[in-house]
């Protein structure tokens, strides 16, 4: 009975898988960390459109209180100035 050669096929096995398997380590490192980085961009993408239309909402706001401002201001008059008195010695 020799065991030699069933050893041996089983070490061939795996030497055979041994060099794939680094490999297949950074592999699936890599499409963890891609998938990550694309979950991260979808965010910022996210976090930006909301921030674009918050900028878009206030800038009308704005926009809409300055021209109801100007309208008041034609409609009233100009506001008397005063002037100083003079300290009496």
């Amino acid at each position: 009975m020799s065991f030699l050669p069933q050893s041996g096929r089983i070490a061939d096995m795996k030497s055979a898988e041994r060099p794939n398997a680094p490999r297949r380590t950074a592999q699936s490192i890599a499409e963890e960390r891609q998938k990550r980085d694309d979950g991260v961009k979808r965010q910022i993408e996210t976090e930006r459109k909301v921030l674009e239309d918050k900028v878009a909402r206030l800038r009308a706001l704005r926009l809409a209180k300055e021209a109801a401002d100007a309208l008041s201001a034609e409609g009233a008059r100009p506001a008397r100035t005063t002037r100083a008195r003079r300290a009496q010695a």
